[in-house]
């Protein structure tokens, strides 16, 4: 825990002194907030849309692409470590290697919480109504999806050694995951092979859990799907990143 701690602070301290990522990383949730959230408003009464208020659809999606977009890019600043020598000087350090892969999660955990929070007071001047319960357990829904996500850039990074073909590989995971999870437009307007792919696409569940527990219906299916769904991602991903920390860190 010690270790953990240490690293973890020492990661924030990093991010404070270069807050670039952090604001980098919202202005595109907040571009989409700002510039096609107004769009959704002609079709508000659309079915598959909350009649009267668009925001109410988006918001909640935008939310999940902030972290979808905003962890699975965290292995950049792993990678800058790995070219800088930073893990290479921990081998000769007692620090716990399990803490060490932890304290990066951590810090990238807290960085997510930080920018969903203030996306979230963004839309509330465009309208969003939020649910308290529902907005807490959504806090841990984007964690679990934030766990995952940073675990498996964190492990590309690990494996790949040429940042462009590392944001290439994410870069083609991630703009499918976000179509298909229907943040932007409902699945339901496309053809059927859409509709197909979007099911077995693991950010569906989040963004429809997302929608419902902004209006407090705790008690949807979605809500159940989409923590079973990302609590065994998120652990899953975890330990194959702690295996791989434990490797690179041997």
């Amino acid at each position: 825990m010690r270790d953990m701690y240490l690293i973890t602070l020492n990661e924030l301290r990093v991010t404070m002194r270069n807050p670039f990522w952090s604001i980098s990383g919202l202005f595109q949730p907040i571009i989409y907030l700002l510039l096609f959230g107004p769009l959704l408003n002609g079709i508000a009464s659309t079915r598959g849309l909350p009649g009267g208020n668009a925001i109410q659809f988006f918001a909640p999606g935008l939310l999940i692409m902030n972290a979808l977009f905003g962890a699975g890019f965290e292995g950049f600043t792993l990678r800058d470590k790995l070219d800088s020598g930073f893990l290479e000087r921990l081998r000769v350090t007692p620090i716990s290697r399990l803490s060490l892969a932890l304290g990066f999660i951590m810090q990238s955990s807290v960085n997510l919480v930080i920018q969903s929070v203030a996306l979230i007071v963004c839309a509330f001047f465009f309208g969003l109504r939020l649910d308290v319960l529902g907005g807490v357990a959504l806090v841990f829904l984007i964690l679990l999806i934030g766990i995952t996500m940073a675990s498996i850039s964190y492990r590309l990074a690990l494996v790949i050694r040429e940042g462009g073909i590392l944001a290439g590989i994410i870069n083609t995971f991630v703009l499918p995951a976000m179509i298909l999870s229907g943040i932007m437009l409902p699945v339901s307007f496309g053809p059927p092979i859409i509709q197909w792919l979007a099911r077995i696409d693991p950010f569906l569940y989040a963004v429809n859990a997302s929608r419902a527990l902004v209006t407090g219906t705790l008690a949807d299916s979605s809500v159940l799907a989409a923590f079973l769904v990302f609590g065994a991602l998120a652990a899953l991903t975890l330990a194959i990143f702690i295996h791989g920390m434990r490797e690179a860190v041997a």
